[in-house]
């Protein structure tokens, strides 16, 4: 927040000091990372004191308005800019030669534990979503959040039941979800803080979105306990590239995200285990689970034999990787059998039940 208020001393007299939400509002965290302080009215308009009467405003590549705490303004402008009006509680929207445009309004969707599902792209978050070649992709979201509510929310409920003290992290961490369909794989980034971005398609159900919850919102918590000690976890520059440390070319990412990584191991597969324990699903469901289970237990052990190198962590770098290890370890005593009864060869990056099934029947 000091960084917003070297960019606008007077910003707390437009919005309250004492109000949480607006230190987590991920549009907020996106507009600090760029320059254009013309975003500023259009992302805290919800947030302030005494909302302005006429703001500058932005329509997405569908023609859609999004302000946070408001909702979305549907209009058929595509990639341009706008005012939002309001009198008497009454919203209008012209151009710049004050002629009147068209809207439909919806209003803010909720999952459940008041996380927000964000029903379409804001320009400032475009520049997130990169094909292989950093090419911005264009991705579907409506269509898809739209069929995939109800398996959020199952997911969300499977943590309150089984996993209730992270689902506490979560609901302090996480205020909006993004669920869409195309390039790249499901992610969290710093640029949006305190938001996750879910790549989910038809096949997908409640067990994806419990393992992607818990993998990305733990980006998000990691991101936030070490937003300061990330400095110190490493001999190295924290954003050296990890092919650097092993002089294998072949490695991607940088070390703070690999070690990212361990940390989100330790929530999926606590949670995993509780599930499969308590038997909380059946038939297909259990076996998708069990496999994603199996395929997490054997990534995180390998992700720990990574990080085996001397003189790479500080002492406080060491402390986390203490408390990897012990973790795995306590998980793979209890589920040895289990993790090593799965086949999970065959799979990608990406987690595929049909490919689990070719090789376990």
């Amino acid at each position: 927040m000091g960084r917003l208020h070297q960019r606008h001393e007077n910003i707390f007299e437009r919005i309250d000091f004492e109000d949480d939400r607006i230190y987590l509002e991920p549009l907020l965290f996106a507009y600090i990372m760029q320059e254009e302080d013309n975003w500023l009215d259009s992302i805290i308009y919800g947030y302030e004191k005494i909302p302005k009467s006429k703001i500058l405003v932005f329509t997405n590549n569908t023609g859609t308005v999004y302000i946070p705490q408001v909702g979305y303004f549907h209009t058929k402008e595509i990639d341009k800019e706008l005012f939002l009006e309001s009198k008497n509680n009454i919203f209008s929207i012209t151009d710049n030669t004050e002629r009147e445009v068209s809207h439909s309004f919806e209003p803010i969707l909720f999952l459940d534990e008041e996380i927000e599902v964000v029903r379409c792209q804001h320009p400032l978050l475009k520049k997130m979503f990169l094909d292989n070649k950093d090419e911005i992709v264009e991705v579907e979201i409506e269509k898809t959040y739209t069929k995939h509510i109800e398996h959020a929310n199952k997911a969300i409920r499977l943590i309150k039941k089984h996993f209730p003290i992270y689902l506490e992290l979560i609901k302090k961490t996480i205020k909006k979800v993004m669920i869409f369909d195309g390039v790249p794989n499901s992610f969290a980034a710093i640029h949006a803080h305190n938001m996750i971005f879910l790549n989910a398609h038809d096949e997908n159900n409640e067990v994806f979105f419990l393992d992607h919850i818990l993998h990305e919102s733990a980006h998000v918590v990691f991101n936030t306990l070490t937003y300061d000690s990330k400095f110190n976890l490493f001999n190295y520059p924290f954003n050296t590239k990890f092919s650097e440390i092993t002089g294998d070319i072949n490695e991607h990412g940088d070390l703070y995200s690999r070690f990212h990584g361990l940390f989100t191991f330790i929530i999926i597969n606590n949670c995993l285990e509780m599930v499969i324990d308590r038997k909380a699903l059946q038939e297909k469901e259990n076996e998708e689970v069990i496999g994603r289970f199996s395929l997490n237990m054997k990534r995180f052990r390998t992700g720990i034999n990574m990080f085996d190198i001397p003189n790479l962590l500080t002492e406080e770098g060491e402390s986390w990787y203490k408390l990897f290890i012990n973790t795995f370890n306590h998980i793979y005593d209890r589920k040895n059998s289990l993790i090593n009864s799965i086949d999970v060869s065959n799979q990608s990056y990406v987690f595929s039940f049909t490919l689990l099934k070719e090789v376990n029947t």
